[in-house]
This record gives C-alpha cells, sequence and structure tokens, in this order.
C-alpha cells in the first residue's frame, strides 16, 4: 500500500515558516484601523522589527497568504 506522504510535508513547511506569521498579520490588521495609521509599508516594517521576523520571508508568506490584510489595506485605501 502506497502513503501519500508529500501533501503532509508541503503542509508541514507551510506551517514551520514562523508560527509568529499570524500574529504579525494581527498587529498590522490593528495598526491599520487606528484612526491615524501610518503608511502600510512603515507599519509592516515596524511590526516585523519589533518582533524579529524576517522582512523578506514575511512578504513571501504575504504573496501566498495576504488576502485579508490587502482587504483591509484596500478598504482603508493604502
Amino acid at each position: 500500500m502506497a502513503l501519500k506522504t508529500q501533501a503532509p510535508r508541503r503542509l508541514a513547511s507551510r506551517t514551520e515558516e514562523s508560527p509568529l506569521y499570524g500574529v504579525a498579520m494581527l498587529k498590522i490588521a490593528m495598526e491599520l484601523k487606528k484612526p491615524q495609521p501610518r503608511a502600510l509599508d512603515d507599519i509592516l516594517r515596524g511590526v516585523l522589527a519589533r518582533m524579529n521576523i524576517s522582512e523578506d520571508a514575511f512578504r513571501t508568506f504575504l504573496d501566498q497568504n495576504g488576502g485579508l490584510l490587502r482587504a483591509i489595506a484596500q478598504r482603508k485605501q493604502y
């Protein structure tokens, strides 16, 4: 009996990227909801620096999973 091992491995690699990415997304979204928020890139850089997360790696994650953050930013016209 052949077992499919690729799908779980692929799923594991996505979750291993960083468990903090979801927390960073939440922090960025909350910053965007403030009455006088800064520019999206400034918020993103600041949150990632405070959390010690690689900006390049996080931007790759956003390319794959950033639909919600993009929707919030577009609604706020960033």
